[in-house]
């Protein structure tokens, strides 16, 4: 901790906070991922120097050897919650960026919910019951989830609305309305442009969806597309005809389709030629 003292006080150099609740931790990451950090122990020591953690007297043992301390509490989640604020004044940081825990560390998620909200990656490195999924997802979503797996058929698309990202190593039951209800719209539709490009999708002629924050230039991104020139009206057998003149995307066996973004009604449309009435472009 003295080296992290010593060297980052810098405040324009980026750390960040992370805490393990298998060890009831709390680590500062280094841009070269070397990791300091303050365990919080729920036991009495009197013979150990003591340090002024966040207001709290507590005592500690310095360890060089795993670049970290031990602090003892008469409370763990005081503790944390201590040690969170003390390491976060010291250092610079605004959040907790990385949050792990264990079935006996869901607790921890407490001093996170209400210090920050839901602005962090949790982290389980186990499978999950069906109780324990639904626990974390209703109490604490995280923007980003990382979890070694859910149960099978677990419904998950009910809780995506509040994900950004979401990592699950096991099989999921998902549907694109699930996909399209959580936050990650871009990812969907690149990835679905992508494989089309390349010839998947066969029976694809055309997509319609509705979205908000929507930026064009990430979607479409490597994909080699063109800018149209003039308008052009598609008609198709579900929908009304559809004047576009944005981009136009080529698959890998030459067919053309136009994909546009209309921001003012926050509607993304997606059309392969010929249309339905066997015009072509």
């Amino acid at each position: 901790m003295y080296y992290l003292v010593k060297n980052f006080r810098d405040k324009s150099i980026s750390l960040e906070l992370s805490m393990d609740g298998e060890d009831s931790s709390v680590w500062v990451v280094t841009p070269d991922h070397h990791y300091h950090g303050v365990e919080v122990v729920e036991r009495k020591f009197r013979n150990l120097e003591r340090v002024n953690i966040n207001g709290h007297l507590v005592p500690i043992h310095r360890s060089r050897k795993h670049n970290g301390w031990e602090t003892y509490w008469d409370d763990e989640v005081k503790g944390i919650q201590s040690v969170i604020e003390y390491l976060s004044d010291l250092f610079g940081i605004k959040k907790v960026a990385r949050v792990t825990v264990t079935l006996y560390s869901f607790k921890l998620l407490n001093v996170i919910k209400e210090r920050q909200g839901n602005d962090y990656e949790l982290s389980i490195n186990y499978h999950l019951s069906k109780k324990q999924s639904r626990f974390i997802l209703e109490n604490y979503p995280a923007k980003v989830l990382n979890m070694a797996g859910l149960p099978p058929n677990f419904p998950i698309g009910k809780y995506l609305q509040t994900v950004d990202t979401l990592f699950v190593d096991s099989k999921l039951s998902i549907t694109i309305d699930d996909l399209l209800n959580m936050n990650c719209v871009e990812q969907f539709l690149s990835r679905l442009l992508q494989h089309w490009a390349i010839g998947g999708f066969r029976r694809l002629k055309y997509l319609r969806l509705n979205v908000e924050y929507f930026n064009l230039e990430d979607v479409l991104g490597e994909l080699t597309h063109t800018r149209m020139t003039e308008k052009r009206t598609y008609k198709s057998n579900t929908v009304p005809p559809i004047t576009f003149n944005n981009r136009l995307i080529t698959r890998n066996d030459g067919v053309v389709a136009f994909f546009q973004y209309d921001q003012q009604y926050g509607r993304v449309e997606f059309g392969v030629w010929p249309d339905s009435e066997r015009n072509v472009y």
